[in-house]
Protein backbone atom coordinates (compact mmCIF):
# COMPACT_ATOMS: atom_id res chain seq x y z
CA UNK A 1 0.00 0.00 0.00
CA UNK A 2 1.26 3.53 -0.99
CA UNK A 3 0.29 6.36 1.20
CA UNK A 4 0.83 10.01 0.40
CA UNK A 5 3.28 10.49 3.11
CA UNK A 6 5.31 7.97 0.95
CA UNK A 7 5.37 10.77 -1.90
CA UNK A 8 6.11 13.66 0.55
CA UNK A 9 9.39 14.47 -0.97
CA UNK A 10 8.03 15.70 -4.16
CA UNK A 11 5.39 18.40 -2.27
CA UNK A 12 8.20 19.62 -0.10
CA UNK A 13 9.90 20.06 -3.28
CA UNK A 14 6.84 21.89 -4.47
CA UNK A 15 5.75 23.93 -1.61
CA UNK A 16 9.85 25.06 -1.63
CA UNK A 17 9.90 26.03 -5.71
CA UNK A 18 6.89 28.28 -4.45
CA UNK A 19 4.31 26.13 -6.35
CA UNK A 20 1.66 24.90 -4.59
CA UNK A 21 0.82 25.04 -0.66
CA UNK A 22 0.34 21.25 -0.43
CA UNK A 23 2.18 19.51 2.39
CA UNK A 24 1.53 16.25 3.64
CA UNK A 25 2.75 14.06 7.07
CA UNK A 26 2.22 10.52 7.05
CA UNK A 27 -1.34 9.96 5.44
CA UNK A 28 -2.93 13.37 5.05
CA UNK A 29 -2.42 16.77 3.84
CA UNK A 30 -1.62 19.79 6.15
CA UNK A 31 -4.13 22.46 6.19
CA UNK A 32 -3.12 25.58 4.46
CA UNK A 33 -1.48 28.61 6.73
CA UNK A 34 -1.93 32.31 5.66
CA UNK A 35 1.86 32.36 5.32
CA UNK A 36 1.88 29.33 2.62
CA UNK A 37 -0.62 31.48 0.62
CA UNK A 38 1.49 34.20 1.23
CA UNK A 39 4.67 32.70 0.22
CA UNK A 40 3.17 30.78 -3.31
CA UNK A 41 1.33 34.17 -3.81
CA UNK A 42 4.93 35.67 -3.94
CA UNK A 43 6.11 33.11 -6.09
CA UNK A 44 3.88 32.92 -8.73
CA UNK A 45 3.62 37.17 -8.91
CA UNK A 46 7.47 36.86 -9.47
CA UNK A 47 6.89 34.20 -11.76
CA UNK A 48 4.05 36.19 -13.76
CA UNK A 49 6.91 39.21 -13.86
CA UNK A 50 9.65 37.20 -15.64
CA UNK A 51 6.78 36.14 -18.35
CA UNK A 52 5.74 39.80 -18.49
CA UNK A 53 9.04 40.62 -19.47
CA UNK A 54 9.76 37.90 -21.81
CA UNK A 55 6.23 38.63 -23.77
CA UNK A 56 7.75 42.44 -23.71
CA UNK A 57 10.61 41.82 -25.28
CA UNK A 58 9.47 39.36 -28.02
CA UNK A 59 7.07 42.13 -29.17
CA UNK A 60 9.60 45.10 -28.82
CA UNK A 61 12.38 42.54 -30.78
CA UNK A 62 10.97 40.90 -33.99
CA UNK A 63 13.74 38.79 -34.49
CA UNK A 64 11.01 36.50 -36.40
CA UNK A 65 8.24 36.31 -38.47
CA UNK A 66 4.32 37.29 -36.89
CA UNK A 67 3.60 33.58 -37.31
CA UNK A 68 6.70 32.25 -34.63
CA UNK A 69 6.00 35.63 -32.55
CA UNK A 70 2.38 34.41 -32.45
CA UNK A 71 3.27 30.90 -31.71
CA UNK A 72 6.02 31.85 -29.11
CA UNK A 73 3.31 34.11 -27.22
CA UNK A 74 0.82 32.11 -27.35
CA UNK A 75 3.09 28.82 -25.83
CA UNK A 76 4.28 31.41 -23.00
CA UNK A 77 1.05 32.34 -22.18
CA UNK A 78 -0.69 28.57 -21.95
CA UNK A 79 2.45 27.24 -19.71
CA UNK A 80 2.29 30.35 -17.25
CA UNK A 81 -1.51 29.63 -17.48
CA UNK A 82 -0.82 25.97 -16.67
CA UNK A 83 0.74 27.38 -14.03
CA UNK A 84 -1.46 29.83 -12.08
CA UNK A 85 -4.69 27.63 -12.38
CA UNK A 86 -3.05 24.63 -10.79
CA UNK A 87 -1.82 26.93 -7.67
CA UNK A 88 -4.74 28.46 -7.38
CA UNK A 89 -7.47 25.89 -7.65
CA UNK A 90 -5.09 23.22 -5.52
CA UNK A 91 -5.21 26.05 -2.62
CA UNK A 92 -8.75 26.51 -3.10
CA UNK A 93 -10.18 23.45 -3.03
CA UNK A 94 -7.39 22.35 -0.52
CA UNK A 95 -10.29 20.94 1.35
CA UNK A 96 -11.39 18.58 -1.47
CA UNK A 97 -8.09 17.04 -2.09
CA UNK A 98 -8.23 16.39 1.78
CA UNK A 99 -11.74 14.25 1.71
CA UNK A 100 -10.20 11.92 -1.28
CA UNK A 101 -7.75 11.44 1.08
CA UNK A 102 -10.01 10.73 4.17
CA UNK A 103 -11.80 7.97 1.94
CA UNK A 104 -9.50 6.16 0.82
CA UNK A 105 -7.83 5.97 4.63
CA UNK A 106 -11.37 4.70 5.13
CA UNK A 107 -10.86 2.19 2.53
CA UNK A 108 -7.66 0.86 4.08
CA UNK A 109 -9.20 0.47 7.53
CA UNK A 110 -12.13 -0.96 6.21
CA UNK A 111 -9.98 -4.06 4.25
CA UNK A 112 -7.09 -3.82 6.20
CA UNK A 113 -5.07 -2.90 2.99
CA UNK A 114 -1.32 -2.74 3.48
CA UNK A 115 1.64 -3.36 1.83
CA UNK A 116 4.85 -1.41 3.54
CA UNK A 117 7.28 -2.69 0.29
CA UNK A 118 4.89 -0.68 -2.14
CA UNK A 119 5.80 2.26 0.07
CA UNK A 120 9.21 2.00 0.23
CA UNK A 121 9.76 1.57 -3.25
CA UNK A 122 7.73 4.94 -3.61
CA UNK A 123 10.14 6.76 -0.95
CA UNK A 124 12.92 5.75 -3.69
CA UNK A 125 11.30 6.49 -6.61
CA UNK A 126 9.97 10.17 -5.66
CA UNK A 127 13.43 11.65 -5.16
CA UNK A 128 14.16 10.38 -8.67
CA UNK A 129 11.93 11.45 -9.85
CA UNK A 130 12.78 15.13 -8.72
CA UNK A 131 16.22 14.74 -9.99
CA UNK A 132 15.42 13.27 -12.90
CA UNK A 133 12.99 16.43 -13.60
CA UNK A 134 15.16 19.14 -12.01
CA UNK A 135 18.01 17.65 -14.32
CA UNK A 136 16.29 17.41 -17.36
CA UNK A 137 15.04 20.98 -16.88
CA UNK A 138 18.61 22.38 -15.89
CA UNK A 139 19.75 21.33 -19.22
CA UNK A 140 16.48 22.66 -21.63
CA UNK A 141 17.17 25.69 -19.87
CA UNK A 142 21.34 25.70 -20.54
CA UNK A 143 20.42 24.95 -24.03
CA UNK A 144 18.20 28.05 -24.57
CA UNK A 145 20.96 30.11 -22.96
CA UNK A 146 23.33 28.76 -25.28
CA UNK A 147 20.37 29.25 -28.55
CA UNK A 148 19.59 32.89 -27.49
CA UNK A 149 21.50 35.83 -28.43
CA UNK A 150 19.51 38.70 -26.55
CA UNK A 151 18.60 38.02 -22.42
CA UNK A 152 20.43 34.75 -22.33
CA UNK A 153 20.72 34.28 -19.19
CA UNK A 154 16.79 35.59 -18.15
CA UNK A 155 15.37 33.34 -20.98
CA UNK A 156 17.28 30.60 -20.18
CA UNK A 157 16.22 30.94 -16.53
CA UNK A 158 12.63 31.03 -17.29
CA UNK A 159 12.49 28.10 -19.31
CA UNK A 160 13.87 26.15 -16.41
CA UNK A 161 11.42 27.81 -14.17
CA UNK A 162 8.47 27.07 -16.70
CA UNK A 163 9.33 23.77 -17.95
CA UNK A 164 10.23 22.27 -14.20
CA UNK A 165 7.01 23.81 -12.37
CA UNK A 166 4.95 22.70 -15.05
CA UNK A 167 6.51 18.97 -14.89
CA UNK A 168 6.29 18.70 -10.86
CA UNK A 169 2.28 19.45 -10.90
CA UNK A 170 1.79 17.18 -13.38
CA UNK A 171 3.62 14.52 -11.08
CA UNK A 172 1.63 15.56 -8.31
CA UNK A 173 -1.45 15.03 -10.12
CA UNK A 174 -0.28 11.85 -11.20
CA UNK A 175 0.75 10.64 -7.47
CA UNK A 176 -2.67 11.06 -6.51
CA UNK A 177 -4.55 9.37 -9.20
CA UNK A 178 -2.04 6.47 -8.35
CA UNK A 179 -3.07 6.08 -5.15
CA UNK A 180 -7.10 5.60 -5.94
CA UNK A 181 -5.84 3.58 -8.60
CA UNK A 182 -4.17 1.35 -6.32
CA UNK A 183 -7.56 0.99 -4.45
CA UNK A 184 -9.17 -0.11 -7.29
CA UNK A 185 -6.95 -2.73 -8.70
CA UNK A 186 -7.04 -3.83 -4.91
CA UNK A 187 -10.50 -3.88 -4.85
CA UNK A 188 -10.25 -6.15 -8.10
CA UNK A 189 -7.82 -8.79 -6.10
CA UNK A 190 -10.53 -8.81 -3.41
CA UNK A 191 -13.00 -10.61 -6.06
CA UNK A 192 -13.55 -14.18 -5.36
CA UNK A 193 -16.80 -15.90 -4.11
CA UNK A 194 -16.72 -18.41 -1.46
CA UNK A 195 -18.93 -21.39 -0.83
CA UNK A 196 -21.24 -19.25 0.92
CA UNK A 197 -21.60 -16.21 -1.89
CA UNK A 198 -19.45 -14.11 0.44
CA UNK A 199 -16.50 -12.33 -1.17
CA UNK A 200 -13.25 -13.08 0.58
CA UNK A 201 -9.99 -10.99 0.67
CA UNK A 202 -7.90 -13.24 -1.30
CA UNK A 203 -4.27 -13.42 1.14
CA UNK A 204 -4.49 -10.49 2.32
CA UNK A 205 -7.37 -10.67 5.13
CA UNK A 206 -9.60 -13.23 6.98
CA UNK A 207 -12.51 -11.02 6.13
CA UNK A 208 -15.70 -11.48 4.55
CA UNK A 209 -17.71 -8.90 2.13
CA UNK A 210 -21.18 -9.35 0.74
CA UNK A 211 -21.94 -7.39 -2.69
CA UNK A 212 -23.28 -4.39 -1.09
CA UNK A 213 -20.27 -4.27 0.86
CA UNK A 214 -18.66 -4.22 -2.17
CA UNK A 215 -20.43 -2.43 -3.70
CA UNK A 216 -20.11 0.83 -0.97
CA UNK A 217 -16.41 0.24 -1.35
CA UNK A 218 -16.55 0.85 -5.11
CA UNK A 219 -19.11 4.12 -4.67
CA UNK A 220 -16.34 5.35 -2.02
CA UNK A 221 -13.31 5.19 -4.28
CA UNK A 222 -15.94 6.69 -7.06
CA UNK A 223 -16.47 9.50 -5.38
CA UNK A 224 -12.84 9.66 -4.81
CA UNK A 225 -12.17 9.70 -7.94
CA UNK A 226 -15.45 12.13 -9.19
CA UNK A 227 -13.75 14.47 -6.48
CA UNK A 228 -10.48 14.73 -7.65
CA UNK A 229 -11.21 15.23 -11.11
CA UNK A 230 -13.20 17.76 -10.22
CA UNK A 231 -10.36 20.15 -8.75
CA UNK A 232 -8.09 19.10 -12.26
CA UNK A 233 -10.06 18.98 -14.53
CA UNK A 234 -9.29 22.84 -15.98
CA UNK A 235 -6.04 21.69 -15.35
CA UNK A 236 -6.55 19.00 -17.39
CA UNK A 237 -7.69 20.80 -20.05
CA UNK A 238 -4.77 23.40 -20.37
CA UNK A 239 -2.62 20.64 -19.77
CA UNK A 240 -3.84 18.93 -22.68
CA UNK A 241 -3.77 21.51 -24.72
CA UNK A 242 -0.51 23.39 -23.73
CA UNK A 243 1.70 20.04 -24.59
CA UNK A 244 -0.12 19.29 -27.98
CA UNK A 245 0.01 22.99 -28.93
CA UNK A 246 3.65 22.25 -28.05
CA UNK A 247 4.67 19.01 -29.84
CA UNK A 248 3.13 20.15 -32.90
CA UNK A 249 4.48 23.90 -33.19
CA UNK A 250 7.65 22.31 -32.50
CA UNK A 251 7.71 19.65 -34.66
CA UNK A 252 6.43 22.27 -37.37
CA UNK A 253 9.60 24.30 -36.46
CA UNK A 254 11.88 21.53 -36.69
CA UNK A 255 11.11 20.47 -40.57
CA UNK A 256 10.12 23.94 -41.56
CA UNK A 257 13.24 26.56 -40.56
CA UNK A 258 16.68 26.10 -40.01
CA UNK A 259 17.83 25.97 -36.61
CA UNK A 260 21.36 25.60 -35.16
CA UNK A 261 22.13 22.29 -33.39
CA UNK A 262 21.61 23.85 -30.18
CA UNK A 263 18.12 25.13 -31.35
CA UNK A 264 17.27 21.40 -32.81
CA UNK A 265 18.27 19.69 -29.39
CA UNK A 266 15.83 22.43 -27.26
CA UNK A 267 13.09 21.49 -29.58
CA UNK A 268 13.78 18.30 -29.84
CA UNK A 269 13.78 18.03 -25.83
CA UNK A 270 10.59 19.76 -25.53
CA UNK A 271 8.57 17.73 -27.86
CA UNK A 272 9.59 14.70 -25.60
CA UNK A 273 8.87 16.52 -22.49
CA UNK A 274 5.43 17.41 -23.67
CA UNK A 275 5.17 13.85 -24.89
CA UNK A 276 6.04 12.17 -21.91
CA UNK A 277 3.72 14.63 -19.94
CA UNK A 278 0.66 13.68 -22.25
CA UNK A 279 1.56 9.86 -21.80
CA UNK A 280 1.59 10.41 -17.87
CA UNK A 281 -1.62 11.92 -17.94
CA UNK A 282 -3.33 9.35 -20.49
CA UNK A 283 -2.06 6.57 -18.76
CA UNK A 284 -2.59 7.10 -15.17
CA UNK A 285 -6.24 8.62 -16.31
CA UNK A 286 -7.15 5.73 -18.39
CA UNK A 287 -5.58 2.99 -16.38
CA UNK A 288 -7.64 4.03 -13.17
CA UNK A 289 -10.77 4.13 -15.09
CA UNK A 290 -10.33 0.38 -16.53
CA UNK A 291 -9.67 -0.76 -12.82
CA UNK A 292 -12.85 1.03 -11.79
CA UNK A 293 -15.07 -0.55 -14.57
CA UNK A 294 -13.04 -4.02 -14.17
CA UNK A 295 -14.65 -4.25 -10.74
CA UNK A 296 -18.32 -4.61 -12.23
CA UNK A 297 -17.28 -6.74 -15.43
CA UNK A 298 -16.07 -9.82 -12.80
CA UNK A 299 -18.79 -9.09 -10.50
CA UNK A 300 -21.37 -9.86 -13.17
CA UNK A 301 -19.61 -11.40 -16.51
CA UNK A 302 -21.10 -14.26 -17.62
CA UNK A 303 -18.58 -16.51 -16.27
CA UNK A 304 -18.44 -15.04 -12.70
CA UNK A 305 -19.73 -17.48 -9.82
CA UNK A 306 -22.45 -14.59 -9.10
CA UNK A 307 -23.50 -14.66 -12.36
CA UNK A 308 -24.62 -18.28 -12.63
CA UNK A 309 -26.41 -18.22 -8.99
CA UNK A 310 -30.28 -16.45 -10.26
CA UNK A 311 -31.55 -16.02 -6.78
CA UNK A 312 -28.51 -13.39 -6.34
CA UNK A 313 -28.57 -11.86 -9.11
CA UNK A 314 -32.39 -11.38 -8.47
CA UNK A 315 -31.60 -10.24 -4.80
CA UNK A 316 -29.17 -7.76 -6.11
CA UNK A 317 -30.80 -5.86 -9.13
CA UNK A 318 -29.74 -2.37 -7.59
CA UNK A 319 -26.42 -3.63 -7.33
CA UNK A 320 -25.97 -4.81 -10.90
CA UNK A 321 -27.93 -1.68 -11.88
CA UNK A 322 -24.96 0.53 -10.58
CA UNK A 323 -22.20 -1.14 -11.86
CA UNK A 324 -23.59 -1.56 -15.35
CA UNK A 325 -24.66 2.25 -15.36
CA UNK A 326 -21.39 4.62 -13.46
CA UNK A 327 -18.47 3.78 -15.30
CA UNK A 328 -15.38 6.01 -14.33
CA UNK A 329 -13.98 8.22 -16.51
CA UNK A 330 -11.46 11.84 -16.22
CA UNK A 331 -13.06 14.37 -18.36
CA UNK A 332 -11.61 18.00 -18.73
CA UNK A 333 -13.23 21.39 -18.01
CA UNK A 334 -17.25 21.34 -19.24
CA UNK A 335 -16.15 17.41 -20.28
CA UNK A 336 -14.85 18.59 -23.48
CA UNK A 337 -12.01 16.04 -23.48
CA UNK A 338 -12.35 12.66 -22.00
CA UNK A 339 -8.74 11.81 -21.13
CA UNK A 340 -8.19 8.34 -21.70
CA UNK A 341 -5.57 6.01 -24.21
CA UNK A 342 -7.74 6.83 -27.58
CA UNK A 343 -6.72 11.24 -26.99
CA UNK A 344 -3.00 9.91 -26.85
CA UNK A 345 -3.33 8.05 -30.23
CA UNK A 346 -5.19 10.83 -31.76
CA UNK A 347 -2.01 13.39 -30.44
CA UNK A 348 0.46 11.22 -32.06
CA UNK A 349 -1.62 10.80 -35.33
CA UNK A 350 -1.59 14.55 -36.01
CA UNK A 351 1.81 15.14 -34.78
CA UNK A 352 2.76 12.19 -37.36
CA UNK A 353 0.80 14.19 -40.08
CA UNK A 354 2.25 17.38 -39.25
CA UNK A 355 5.88 16.07 -39.90
CA UNK A 356 5.09 14.35 -43.35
Amino acid sequence: MVLIGDMSSIFTVGWISGFTTLLVTKNHIKAKRSRDIIYVGFSITLHLVCVVILLIYILMHKDADWKSSFTILTRILFLYLCVLMDTTLTTLWNWKISSVLSRLRTFDRVTKFSNPSKGKKFRIICPIAIIVTFLYSVITGYVTYSVESRIRIFRGLVYFLTSYVANMQIIIFVCFVYLIRERFQHLCYMLTFSKEDKLIVSDRSNEHFTLQQIWWLHCSLVNATETINSVYAVQLLLWVLTMSINVLSRIYTLNVHKLSDYGKIRELMMVISCIWNLLLITNICHTTAYQANRVGELLFSPSSSASMKRVFLQENLEAAAYFQLRKVHFFTAASIIRVDLPLLLSVRYFSRRDSS
